[in-house]
């Protein structure tokens, strides 16, 4: 009886060892596993931890670079904010340092370097203006074209420089005779002068250019080269017309000139106008001077 227990006993125990043995075997294979996809596990965990470094160490440095960028844009926000409010303040100063460059600027360009009066720019200019004004007001616009007798003799005997301060001499004393707001004369080109002449009929241009001649006279500007005085004179052509759409000013400038053409071919220091074609030579008066 004892010894039927005691095998019982004996194969449970051996069962049991068994049991453990393959569990122990199963704990070999389990831990050989793990073993063997440990180190896969480990490098994984390496590389990515290399990669989080790396991303941080990027981070900061696009933090440095941000910080560094928000620097300069602050003080670059802060000049513009000092010259914006400087030129604020400033403004008017500005302003008008640039209107007065503007002002000279227009004055220069309207402006003969050499006699100081209009140039042929601001001639025809302010004759447009005006024949479009006398057109709408239907008033007479006149115009004077003069040359200096034998300046090109003044010249050659005087030299340039003398005939330089012969030209601006003779734009003064045109230039003088002159005091309505809308008359103008200018330095037509070279030794010629033009005047324009608004809400002027021919007699009253005629006038002007009688006045003219006698200014000249008075300045008594020596000129021994010269066949028809002693002193320097000038012929002038005048013309005058109520302007109008069917009439241009190119009719009324080549009358005037074609008038002073006359004036030279008939001997010179003489006003010639459309009513009498021609008039007496300016000799008298300067004699009489």
């Amino acid at each position: 009886m004892q010894e039927s227990h005691a095998k019982v006993d004996i194969d449970q125990l051996q069962f049991e060892l068994e049991r453990l043995r393959g569990e122990n075997q199963d704990l070999r294979i389990a831990l050989s596993t793990i073993t063997e996809h440990g180190d896969l596990v480990e490098a994984q965990l390496h590389e990515t931890n290399v990669k989080l470094q790396a991303e941080i160490v990027e981070r900061q440095r696009t933090q440095a670079m941000l910080h560094a960028l928000l620097e300069i844009v602050s003080r670059e926000r802060d000049d513009l904010e000092i010259i914006l409010q400087t030129i604020v303040e400033h403004g008017d100063v500005v302003d008008n340092q640039w209107q007065q460059k503007l002002q000279d600027a227009t004055r220069l360009a309207s402006f003969d370097g050499l006699t100081q009066i209009a140039n042929r720019r601001r001639f025809d200019e302010h004759l447009d203006y005006q024949w479009q004004q006398m057109t709408r007001e239907q008033a007479p616009l006149a115009v004077i074209l003069c040359d200096i007798d034998y300046f090109k003799q003044y010249n050659d005997a005087y030299g340039h420089l003398a005939g330089d301060d012969c030209l601006r001499l003779v734009a003064q004393v045109l230039h003088s005779t002159l005091s309505r707001p809308g008359d103008l004369v200018a330095r037509y080109g070279g030794e010629e002068f033009a005047a324009v002449l608004p809400q002027t009929n021919e007699e009253g241009a005629i006038a002007v250019a009688q006045r003219m001649q006698l200014a000249l006279a008075q300045l008594k500007l020596r000129h021994d080269y010269s066949p028809v005085s002693p002193h320097v004179t000038v012929s002038m052509g005048v013309a005058c017309t109520i302007p109008s759409h069917q009439r241009s000013i190119h009719n009324l400038l080549d009358e005037a000139d074609q008038l002073l053409y006359q004036a030279k071919q008939q001997g010179k220091n003489r006003i010639l106008h459309r009513r009498h074609h021609q008039s007496a030579p300016s000799n008298s008066v300067n004699d009489s001077l």
